[in-house]
């Protein structure tokens, strides 16, 4: 008998289209929590993704060239990963400028040092500190892709982060000591 080969398990996929508009970010980030509350329980991330998925699609609303905005929201439960990828119209102008707030975010290798950086700046500049936000609060990473017409701008990283492990250790070891 020749044995079945063990597929691996396709990810769990939210995938959004929408007009953008303001009244629905708070409404998204419920959905999107609730989602990841389900899709993946015991992760204790669902708070952070759709944090991360609010930031992004609020800069797709401010800074798109246009209608429709994509939300894709990926869980790999079998290699523990998860991506969030926002697209929506742009144009080559407002691409270039996202990947440069991309670069000087990664200039400074501390996420946290980078978000209270971005704090620190004029309040009349504008743009920046949801990425950053995102890199230090949700602890996902950046990227951004586009052709200067469609523009994604993808977080992604671990659902069991290094932050969270610290402090579920932590957690166990005040347990243990009580």
């Amino acid at each position: 008998m020749v044995p079945t080969p063990i597929r691996k398990a396709e990810p769990i996929v939210l995938f959004l289209r929408m007009q953008p508009h303001w009244m629905f970010i708070d409404e998204l980030r419920r959905f999107v929590e609730s989602f990841c509350a389900v899709a993946c329980p015991g992760s204790d991330r669902e708070w952070q993704l759709a944090l991360a998925a609010q930031e992004l699609m609020q800069n797709a609303i401010a800074n798109g060239a246009g209608s429709d905005v994509e939300l894709r929201l990926a869980l790999d439960l079998a290699d523990s990963q998860v991506r969030i990828s926002v697209t929506n119209p742009t144009t080559p102008e407002a691409q270039a400028v996202l990947q440069e707030r991309l670069d000087a975010l990664y200039a400074e290798p501390d996420p946290l040092r980078c978000y209270l950086g971005r704090m620190d700046t004029d309040p009349g500049e504008r743009g920046g500190l949801g990425l950053a936000r995102i890199r230090c609060e949700a602890e996902l990473d950046l990227q951004v892709e586009g052709d200067g017409k469609r523009l994604t701008v993808h977080a992604y990283g671990a659902l069991a982060t290094p932050g969270q492990a610290a402090r579920t250790q932590a957690a166990f070891v005040t347990r243990a000591a009580s």
